[in-house]
């Protein structure tokens, strides 16, 4: 769901009072993009750059920074989005950047810090955030406004950070980055548990392996889980199974679908070529968001949703 608001007096916030994006505003956002649905846009905005990463790194800024080099960021690790947005219009920085705020905190969120170009520390404080590089991403370290600020849950926390300016053609530019901080650790799977998991449920869910952004490509933190795969289908020579990609319902249904599809396919890929399993005996599937196991409305809920899984054929 996409949502949007305008004007102080009539925000509207991300449960409840939603004002759904028209198809026309949707179809310029880049393809694969999507709105955080705890954050939101600003209601005309377009969404011009947009990456998503299952784990990564990023440094938080909570307070104002006076030199190049901050020792004061408070460093991050998670599920990390950012999302970049152009806005064509007359709105100030202040009704953009206040707009936010009150979007924020609606929805759950405690501002930690919120400050306006020299208050933050001009621009040591602009060259020190991690923002997309020109030209998807603008920030005159001269005039800008940043919100940070966190929600914390019963099993996670989430960090969001704002930053709005403007660029030389008078264009509103804003970034939103949100770290989901998930306290919920999935555990490696080992080879014993993949096989106690077929016997009383007939399919297992495994967590520890990632990707790049909107891509396929397996990232070298997946080599635990991969090797306890192996280890499970060599050790059981007769079985053959499904490998399955899922994802949360961030992004069009049929964009997740083909993804999902062929993340499973390197799944199967890898298994193959490194670990010696017979490319026979496995079949890559897509589900997409089609196939939830928690809410897709919380950020824990999402993370669960992200999975692969593997099934017996």
């Amino acid at each position: 769901m996409h949502i949007a608001f305008r004007g102080i007096g009539n925000l509207v916030a991300a449960v409840g009072f939603a004002t759904i994006m028209s198809s026309a505003s949707l179809a310029e956002d880049i393809a694969g993009s999507a709105d955080h649905p705890l954050v939101g846009r600003f209601d005309g905005s377009n969404i011009v750059a947009y990456d998503f990463r299952e784990f990564d790194e990023y440094d938080f800024a909570n307070e104002p920074i006076t030199k190049r080099d901050p020792d004061n960021l408070q460093a991050l690790e998670g599920a990390v989005t950012r999302i970049a947005y152009t806005l064509d219009g007359d709105q100030s920085l202040a009704e953009v950047a206040r707009n936010f705020e009150l979007g924020l905190k609606q929805n759950g969120f405690e501002i930690l810090f919120e400050c306006k170009t020299k208050d933050c520390g001009g621009g040591n404080f602009a060259y020190a955030l991690d923002t997309f590089p020109l030209p998807k991403m603008v920030v005159d370290p001269f005039n800008f406004r940043y919100l940070g600020a966190k929600h914390t849950g019963d099993a996670s926390e989430i960090y969001a950070s704002v930053i709005v300016s403007v660029d030389s053609n008078k264009k509103i530019r804003t970034q939103v980055t949100v770290v989901e901080v998930d306290k919920l650790e999935f555990k490696i799977v080992d080879a014993k548990a993949m096989q106690d998991a077929f016997a009383e449920k007939g399919s297992v869910a495994l967590y520890g392996i990632y990707f790049d952004t909107d891509k396929a490509d397996i990232k070298s933190e997946s080599a635990p889980t991969l090797e306890q795969m192996a280890k499970f289908l060599n050790g059981a020579p007769d079985l053959s199974v499904i490998i399955v990609g899922h994802t949360d319902n961030q992004g069009a249904m049929d964009y997740n679908l083909e993804l999902s599809h062929r993340r499973a396919q390197s799944v199967v890929d890898v298994l193959a070529a490194s670990h010696g399993v017979g490319r026979d005996r496995m079949v890559a599937a897509g589900a997409g968001f089609l196939a939830p196991v928690a809410p897709n409305d919380t950020a824990d809920g999402r993370a669960k949703n992200r999975r692969v899984e593997m099934i017996p054929r």
